[in-house]
Formats: C-alpha cells, sequence, structure tokens
C-alpha cells in the first residue's frame, strides 16, 4: 500500500505532462491518445484523492452504493 501513492503521482504527472506538451502534436489517431492520457490522468488523481469528474462532464458522476433495501410491511392477501 506504500506504492499506490507514490505510483500514482508518478502515472499523473507523465500523462499531464504528456497532454499538455505532446498531445498536441498531429498523429494519426486523433483522439485515441489523449482520451487514454486522460483517463489515466483522471484515475490517477482520484487515488491521489482529487475528483475531475465535476469539471469534467462526460465522466459521469458516480451513483453511491445501494443500501440495504427496507422491507416495508408484509401484506397477505
Amino acid at each position: 500500500m506504500l506504492v499506490k501513492k507514490p505510483l500514482a503521482f508518478f502515472f499523473a504527472a507523465l500523462s499531464g505532462f504528456y497532454l499538455l506538451t505532446l498531445g498536441i502534436a498531429p498523429d494519426p489517431l486523433p483522439f485515441l491518445d489523449e482520451a487514454t492520457a486522460l483517463l489515466i490522468l483522471a484515475k490517477s488523481l482520484g487515488v491521489l484523492g482529487v475528483d475531475l469528474g465535476r469539471f469534467l462532464p462526460f465522466f459521469g458522476k458516480k451513483m453511491p452504493k445501494e443500501q440495504g433495501k427496507k422491507e416495508g410491511p408484509v401484506v397477505d392477501i
């Protein structure tokens, strides 16, 4: 568990650097590598405690885990 946050920081820095510098270069598959780098950045920042979902609407909202359903009164007919 001690390696998780430094590794997430490394991937966040690497993908952020790619998005800011090399991501703007023309390439044959225009949005594939930028989308992958953005996904890596968002997931690694999520591990570090930063939520990018509020700034990027296409990531969607996380649904809260459903609590156990409370059962109402049982009606026998």
